[in-house]
């Protein structure tokens, strides 16, 4: 059993540790908030044995093995790092840094010193997976993808009356292309691996922060073009044309709404399983990396390299599309 702590009590962590529960793998030990009361409510409500709200205090607590961490993008590395060099388990939502070579840095520690580092992105370990990579199978030579995540943020109203929401927070390493636009990345460099090159463009709202934006990945025999807003909602989904088929995908942040188009007809392949059930293999791949390194050593050394793509990726992106991140440099 995996000795489990927190750090952040938003939506995502609940639904992170509805997941752990599915698998029967961890034992929640301690809840982190900043606000010991509202720490306190989280750990009664989500079974935890206790709380706290010193950061430095938990990292060096021995009763745990790892950590999950869903905080501001700007403090991912940071956070990271401390629970590292304190022996600890890492998995950290996504974006699991603002630059590459942070994830560079921190994943070579982990490497030296036995640990698991790792982001927490639910598509590359969800069944759907496989039954997506065996349809874009069956659709022959790709001549298009489209790969699009638009969904108009629950707090945009707020942020257009002049607002501060963290979401749009540039200083936090926040905006659409890290929060949504990197399932698209996630979904491009999975199914079809790293790009010759990427072009890239983004619509700024007041503050600074990308609303929407696009990239193009040029993979040589076919271009990929992906979408992503938080100013908007998308209807029409993803998909992937080849010239004996094409495969829809209704979400791909969960690989989930897939259905297999040929001959004139729609065959589905795959709903939409519940939230928990979709992040259920994200926590069963992590509690097996730190149970069982030996078995699950090729798995983990391609997500971490996945992961690496991805984040180069993003760095191209944000180069070529002039996305701007005043950060504070934050230290504990």
């Amino acid at each position: 059993m995996v000795r489990l702590a927190t750090v952040g009590t938003s939506a995502i962590t609940e639904k992170f540790l509805a997941a752990c529960r599915l698998t029967g793998r961890y034992v929640f030990k301690t809840a982190y908030s900043r606000d010991k009361s509202r720490g306190e409510s989280f750990a009664a409500a989500q079974g935890f044995s206790g709380c706290c709200d010193d950061l430095v205090a938990l990292a060096c607590d021995s009763g745990i093995d790892a950590v999950y961490i869903a905080t501001p993008n700007v403090f991912h590395a940071e956070q990271s790092r401390l629970f590292l060099e304190n022996g600890k388990h890492v998995l950290c939502e996504k974006p699991i840094v603002t630059e590459c070579g942070q994830y560079d840095r921190l994943s070579e520690y982990a490497r030296k010193n036995g640990l698991v580092y790792a982001e927490a992105i639910m598509s590359r370990h969800c069944a759907g997976r496989d039954i997506l990579l065996d349809a874009v199978g069956k659709i022959g030579k790709i001549s298009l993808a489209r790969i699009d995540f638009g969904q108009l943020s629950s707090r945009y109203e707020r942020f257009a009356a002049g607002e501060s929401v963290n979401i749009f927070d540039m200083s936090l390493g926040a905006g659409t292309l890290m929060d949504l636009g990197v399932y698209c990345v996630y979904a491009a460099v999975d199914l079809f691996g790293m790009p010759r090159g990427i072009k890239a463009g983004a619509s700024f709202l007041k503050g600074g922060a990308d609303g929407a934006g696009a990239a193009v990945f040029d993979y040589g025999d076919f271009t990929a073009v992906l979408s992503y807003s938080k100013t908007g909602q998308s209807a029409a989904g993803s998909e992937i044309t080849g010239d004996r088929g094409t495969v829809k995908i209704g979400s791909v942040s969960q690989y989930a709404g897939i259905s297999l188009v040929r001959n004139g007809e729609e065959k589905q392949l795959l709903g939409y399983p519940p939230r928990e059930e979709v992040m259920r293999g994200e926590a069963e791949k992590f509690a097996g990396w730190i149970e069982n390194p030996n078995d699950f050593a090729e798995d983990y050394k391609e997500v971490s390299k996945l992961t690496h793509n991805v984040h180069k990726c993003m760095d191209m992106i944000k180069s070529d599309a002039k996305i701007k991140y005043p950060l504070k440099e934050y230290r504990l």
